[in-house]
């Protein structure tokens, strides 16, 4: 069985700045902004935080009542791949970039060429053993940690109990063979419902093609490889083309999207594939299908296969010219490891904690109303300890993200695999960085 292990994501560990930065790049250090070492700020202290993640705003407060000298104003932001790490950059550029941020393990090294993340080594690499190994790694590099890590994203299906049951459908799919004919069943009985819903975007296209064991990238010495275009990838492109060609599957949605949620409302959709942190999104926006929908684990592509995958997972960063790192990576620790703020962030935004001792936390154990009373983050269990330890993090996941979703708008997904192939090699060698194609 191949599980999540320090390995995972271990390009990300592994990489030298050569791999990361330009040569004329000075890097974000604590160095560049004039930060030295373990010194605390005198007298009280006020710093931004800047993210999306449900719950963030709640923790936030947590914080200020049991830190009055040390006091964090939260400001919600757009997701980074809706904006967020743009305002992020725009911000350090006109010097009034908050200290601190939500960054997804996936885009941090995006930021670090961007030079806008902190060397907090000094304050944070005494912690490191409290959290899970490859979170540490995909929030380092070149032997520098850039981010505390908060959570993970292991995957599942979500389904409609209720509908299974009126289609004749005795149990969720177990592989994707069986997700395809259960589609096609449902189809043949009602060509209005939807028995899933199609990969969006690159977030889902990763995700996806993590559960097969291929990684979107790798490195070869101080240059990087591309390989986006993969079997791995393409075997994901075609299933997922096909069930959308015979329209057995919507064209839009998790949970939380409109069009999603009012085909769901109508029973006109069963399914979706996501990660743990999509269960605030259904529960707040679906509030009266309680009880009707549950968690499997992800469907495989081998019967008696476990292997499952991540999608997303995020790290509090301090962005460069932050005057209190600190402050700043003290605050960062408490939001991913405190008990109190651990519990908000489960209950209020879905956070599956990257935190060792919190997956321990009780209401990881205990049944879920909204769910039937099941406890589904034994799913969530099961399914990070089935992970592939193959992913690595690339330097561009932005303009992958930017490409994946204007390439899936104009074609269908094996074509799209191949744009954005192209387009990643040549993103990376605009970058001035070495790189090749496969």
């Amino acid at each position: 069985m191949r599980t999540f292990s320090s390995r995972s994501a271990a390009g990300a560990a592994a990489l030298s700045f050569a791999l990361l930065m330009t040569g004329c790049s000075s890097s974000g250090s604590s160095d560049s902004s004039g930060a030295s070492g373990g010194a605390t700020k005198a007298g009280p202290v006020s710093m931004e935080f800047w993210g999306w993640a449900p719950g963030y705003d709640k923790i936030t407060a947590q914080w200020n009542a049991a830190h009055p000298d040390i006091k964090v104003t939260f400001k919600q932001i757009p997701s980074g791949a809706k904006g967020g790490y743009d305002q992020m950059t725009n911000a350090i550029t006109a010097g009034k970039a908050p200290c601190l941020a939500q960054v997804t393990y996936n885009d941090i090294p995006s930021m670090l060429v961007k030079e806008a993340l902190m060397d907090i080594t000094p304050y944070a690499s005494g912690d490191t053993g409290k959290y899970l190994d490859w979170t540490v790694a995909a929030s380092s590099a070149g032997g520098k940690m850039y981010g505390v890590p908060v959570d993970t994203g292991p995957m599942a299906l979500y389904y409609r109990a209720d509908l299974f049951k009126k289609f004749g459908i005795a149990k969720p799919p177990a592989t994707w063979e069986e997700y395809a004919a259960d589609a096609a069943t449902v189809h043949a009985a009602d060509p209005k419902v939807a028995f899933g819903t199609a990969p969006q975007d690159a977030y889902d296209m990763a995700a996806l093609t993590w559960q097969t064991g291929k990684s979107w990238f790798g490195t070869k010495g101080e240059s990087w490889q591309v390989s986006i275009d993969n079997p791995g990838t393409q075997r994901v492109a075609k299933y997922w083309q096909d069930l959308k060609d015979k329209k057995l599957v919507m064209n839009s949605g998790n949970a939380w999207d409109p069009t999603f949620d009012k085909a769901s409302e109508a029973g006109k959709v069963m399914t979706f594939v996501n990660a743990a942190w999509a269960v605030p999104g259904i529960k707040g926006d679906l509030k009266d299908l309680a009880g009707k929908w549950a968690v499997a684990p992800m469907p495989t592509w081998t019967a008696g296969d476990r292997t499952s995958a991540n999608s997303g997972g995020s790290a509090t960063s301090v962005l460069t010219g932050c005057k209190t790192p600190k402050e700043a990576a003290r605050f960062a620790a408490f939001l991913s490891s405190d008990p109190d703020a651990v519990s908000t962030g489960i209950k209020v935004g879905g956070l599956y904690p990257a935190s060792k001792a919190a997956l321990d936390n009780p209401l990881l154990s205990q049944g879920d109303p909204y769910f039937g009373g099941q406890k589904i983050y034994d799913v969530f269990k099961e399914s990070a300890a089935n992970i592939p330890t193959t992913w690595v993090v690339g330097p561009t996941f932005g303009q992958v993200e930017a490409d994946y979703s204007d390439a899936i708008g104009k074609g269908g997904y094996p074509q799209a695999t191949a744009t954005v192939q192209r387009k990643t090699v040549e993103k990376i060698k605009s970058l001035g960085l070495s790189v090749t194609g496969g």
